[in-house]
């Protein structure tokens, strides 16, 4: 008789872009995690690291384009029911594929708690910087590049009122005028100072977990406190500490509804005493077990 190998709970994916950043060095991120992940996680199933098209050797829509496309691809086809998908990506402009993918496996509208200390709004009409990593909010709710807005049969992937963002404390004004536009959620880290990590958290699952089929979280780590997460793309004074960040997961970690986490802008080479690995490590942990992990 045949035996079947038990499905892990979770299963991770690498995306090993930086070509929407000014430090292309986040793309070494899912490399660093793998080399270490694989031997102290051995309860999760380690999958396929994207990697950007040889031609995209540029800042280009084209290539991010492609890139993006790829990942999305990767993600839907990796999705096997009873088990969480977690992606390590380079800069935050893979959360375009990410959540692309996330959205086809997805049966019904698509929730998002996006944690991170900025925006990641603009659109390429409004961005100072020209960096595709500023632009993934916008491009997720249907505002963007063209080529990027095609990746999803209806032009988003998230409507305004399913997503959520959490800890913003560095932006520009069209940024906010885009997202009060549209109406969307969104707790400043003086929000979060005010209210509490923890009530932000419950409020922002009760609102994405609102008429939508599923949910997912994306972390970028410059949301993080900086003394636990000093390794990362685009660093921020101030931040959420490593601890509730995990408390707060573990407890996501006990709802069904939560099909997805992605963990972005992970910088091993300015990385201090190997901090922001162990973090992300961490959050991997708390996902797949659900159970708080300490730091």
């Amino acid at each position: 008789m045949k035996s079947e190998t038990p499905v892990k709970s979770l299963k991770v994916l690498g995306a090993a872009s930086g070509l929407g950043a000014p430090d292309k060095r986040c793309g070494r991120g899912p490399a660093a995690i793998w080399k270490v992940g694989q031997q102290v996680l051995p309860g999760v199933e380690w999958g396929t690291v994207v990697e950007p098209p040889p031609t995209a050797v540029g800042e280009g829509v084209a290539g991010i384009t492609d890139f993006c496309a790829d990942l999305a691809t990767t993600v839907a086809a990796a999705k096997v029911p009873g088990q969480r998908l977690a992606v390590v990506s380079g800069d935050h402009s893979c959360a375009i594929g990410t959540w692309n993918g996330v959205a086809r496996t997805v049966d019904g509208p698509l929730g998002l708690i996006w944690v991170d200390a900025h925006m990641d709004a603009h659109t390429p009409d409004t961005t100072p910087s020209g960096r595709w990593h500023g632009m993934p909010v916008a491009t997720l709710l249907g505002h963007g590049a063209p080529t990027l807005l095609a990746l999803a049969a209806q032009g988003y992937v998230v409507l305004p009122q399913h997503l959520v963002l959490v800890g913003v404390r560095s932006y520009e004004p069209p940024e906010k005028a885009l997202l009060q536009q549209l109406g969307v959620k969104v707790f400043t880290d003086d929000d979060v100072d005010r209210i509490g990590f923890a009530n932000v958290m419950v409020q922002a699952q009760q609102i994405v977990s609102t008429g939508t089929a599923a949910y997912g979280i994306s972390i970028d780590l410059d949301g993080l406190a900086t003394q636990d997460a000093p390794g990362v793309g685009s660093p921020v004074v101030g931040g959420i500490p490593g601890k509730q960040m995990l408390a707060a997961l573990a407890l996501l970690a006990g709802d069904p509804a939560l099909v997805a986490m992605e963990i972005a802008e992970f910088n091993p080479v300015i990385d201090v005493e190997h901090k922001t690995r162990q973090l992300v490590l961490a959050l991997l942990e708390t996902l797949c077990s659900g159970r708080g992990v300490t730091l």
